[in-house]
């Protein structure tokens, strides 16, 4: 697939040369400032992958150029080729190639709300003329610098001293447009020490780099096999051998990432020290007289229902007296079998608590893990001074980035019970129904919104939903981009609001402030709402001119297929680390002004007094869940520390069932 050494010298040389040369030629690129800084291992990552892609893509078009070249050549058989004349047919393809590539550009240039098509064909060329010149400049230095009497036709290793005089001048240029660029500060958004992550990258390209040529091997070996019982030559099989290594290979990927999986669910559905004990409360699922059985919540349910807010803290916090005692509805995705007894089940706890003579009924659509963000229930509890009810229903156990296939699922499970509880508020008199809100946050956004894709603005007004927020919504939303970016009659665009920060909002004019019911927070540099599928073929709306380009991305950043891609994967990562305790409002971090926004959005009532104590309040809460979380790990460390002591590893095992 990458190219290897042909039974003729070195022509296929070339091949590896030509891809050699691309990816040197774009090392640099992978070096530039991004959403996120970088730390020396993500960096590596980005240069070494990055790298491979690059090579890949390259070498298998001047492999394919130089297969064509074998027939230009006047033979069939690479074993009985002339191999100068094959040489220069391939120089001329790879010209012939350069002029393909630059006219699919020209005339498939970028227009907006092209298809991805388009941009796949306008990138494809991109990849022809580079790698068409890369092939023509090694072939032509080749022919320049091989000996007269070349009888074995050696292959001479000219792409690593082109490829480094090509990278040093991009990396001076790609300093110089940083230096240049207005923005971020200095450290904001750049990768680590250049010299060691360049070094580890090379373990990376180099681990990936063995890897193919594993691969190579085989498909060789493969064709041999083909060659012997079916005519014409092993060259004509190595296709066969590919597809067999490369489907052998995906099959292995496919089982690593299922065990993976099922490890993470099965840590995810393990009672944890801090909260091995079913809360008291009968207003919360797990609780006195629930329905949802507690080893049934997972690891986030438990931790959201025992850590309800209690009326005396709401007194305490507002200044004045609690209206009633905060009602948490969570049902685990092993609470019950199916999606529609997990949504009974949530309509009868919802029953069961009295949440629906609640002033505000919450309904979370939860991330992958079933995490439920503390700041919006607890600032809903607040104030509302307790007289609330949250509901969240879990479609995953595992992380949101490894749940991507369960978004059907989740967004099934969302619209099923938005359906059941405008059906039961239906029954109710108008004036005791609770107002219905939404709150989403990362793979929750995206499950809770494509419940009403298809329907915009007015499913929501038709299913009773009052107000609704979304933080972090993934690009792959399909309701956010019918809403924001399409003209369709059932969306009443003055509803709908997308922002930054809260100072966004605050900047709206009165009327427009007033009449805003659906919104989404949206970093500019969260990556979670820039990564697609599209970065590998297409430059993004928010890599356009450096002048209209939001504050925190960086002036200088340039789109380049694959790196981007690549790019954008580390910097979602990267977009989720958070300090407890130290809120702010950069990355898929959306603590700091969260508590404005619901009081805002939510309409509820406060005052800056109030919500000041209300964000002090939330920040201490969070430290002490992390202090109860580091407290039980540390006891558990050391009873198994003790045990195996005491008794030998037999021990440790006992009592970790024990606890169990």
């Amino acid at each position: 697939m990458l190219g290897g050494r042909s039974p003729n010298g070195g022509i296929g040389g070339r091949t590896q040369q030509a891809g050699t040369l691309v990816a040197a030629t774009i090392i640099p690129i992978t070096f530039q400032r991004t959403l996120m800084p970088r730390s020396p291992l993500d960096q590596a990552l980005v240069t070494g992958i990055s790298t491979a892609l690059n090579y890949s893509f390259a070498a298998l078009i001047q492999d394919s150029v130089e297969a064509l070249a074998l027939s230009g050549a006047g033979r069939a058989d690479p074993t009985k080729v002339d191999r100068h004349a094959w040489r220069r047919a391939s120089i001329a393809l790879d010209l012939a190639t350069i002029g393909a590539g630059l006219t699919l550009q020209s005339a498939l240039r970028p227009r907006p709300g092209e298809r991805l098509p388009r941009g796949g064909v306008r990138t494809a060329g991109w990849w022809l003329s580079a790698t068409g010149l890369s092939g023509a400049v090694v072939g032509a230095l080749q022919e320049l610098t091989r000996r007269r009497r070349d009888v074995q036709d050696l292959s001479i290793p000219v792409a690593p001293f082109a490829g480094a005089a090509l990278a040093t001048v991009n990396d001076f240029r790609r300093r110089r447009w940083e230096a240049r660029s207005p923005g971020l500060p200095a450290d904001e958004g750049a990768p680590a020490s250049a010299a060691k992550s360049l070094a580890m990258s090379l373990g990376v390209s180099a681990g990936l780099a063995g890897l193919a040529a594993g691969e190579r091997r085989f498909a060789a070996a493969v064709g041999g096999l083909a060659e012997r019982g079916l005519p014409g030559h092993e060259r004509l099989y190595r296709p066969l051998g590919h597809l067999v290594a490369l489907s052998a290979l995906g099959g292995a990927l496919y089982q690593l990432m299922r065990r993976a999986d099922h490890r993470i669910e099965r840590g995810a559905e393990q009672i944890e020290e801090a909260f091995d004990e079913p809360p008291t409360s009968p207003l919360v699922s797990g609780g006195l007289g629930s329905l949802v059985a507690w080893e049934t919540l997972s690891r986030q349910g438990r931790r959201n229902v025992a850590t309800a807010v209690r009326p005396e803290e709401i007194e305490r916090v507002m200044g004045e007296p609690a209206a009633a005692e905060p009602i948490r509805v969570f049902v685990g995705l092993e609470s019950a079998p199916t999606e529609a007894e997990r949504v009974a089940l949530a309509m009868a706890e919802l029953e069961r608590t009295g949440a629906f003579d609640r002033e505000l009924l919450m309904v979370i659509s939860p991330t992958g893990t079933g995490y439920v963000n503390y700041v919006a229930v607890e600032t809903a509890a607040y104030l509302t001074r307790g007289n609330v009810a949250s509901v969240a229903m879990q479609y995953s156990l595992r992380p949101s980035p490894l749940s991507l296939d369960r978004v059907a699922e989740g967004r099934t499970h969302y619209r099923m019970l938005i359906d059941a509880i405008h059906n039961r508020l239906r029954e109710r008199p108008p004036e005791r129904r609770p107002r219905v809100v939404l709150f989403g946050e990362s793979l929750g956004a995206w499950t809770s919104q494509d419940a009403f894709a298809h329907r915009g603005t007015q499913a929501l007004l038709d299913r009773g939903v009052d107000r609704a927020i979304w933080i972090g919504t993934p690009y792959m939303s399909k309701w956010k981009e019918e809403v924001l970016k399409s003209d369709r009659p059932d969306v009443d665009r003055a509803l709908v609001g997308r922002f930054n920060d809260f100072g966004e909002l605050e900047a709206l004019d009165p009327e427009a402030r007033r009449r805003l019911r659906y919104v989404m927070i949206t970093h500019a540099n969260d990556a979670v709402g820039h990564f697609g599928l599209d970065l590998l073929v297409r430059a993004p709306d928010w890599l356009g001119p450096a002048a209209t380009r939001a504050a925190t991305v960086p002036g200088a950043q340039q789109w380049r297929s694959p790196t981007t891609f690549v790019q954008t994967l580390v910097d979602m990562k990267n977009a989720a680390n958070v300090v407890p305790g130290q809120f702010e409002a950069k990355g898929h971090d959306y603590r700091a002004d969260l508590a404005r926004f619901i009081r805002e959005v939510y309409a509820l009532r406060a005052t800056d007094d109030q919500l000041a104590a209300v964000e002090r309040a939330l920040r201490a809460a969070e430290l002490e869940r992390k202090r109860l979380l580091d407290a039980a790990r540390d006891t558990a460390r050391d009873e198994r520390a003790a045990g195996a002591q005491a008794g030998g590893p037999g021990s440790s095992s006992s009592n970790a069932a024990s606890r169990s």
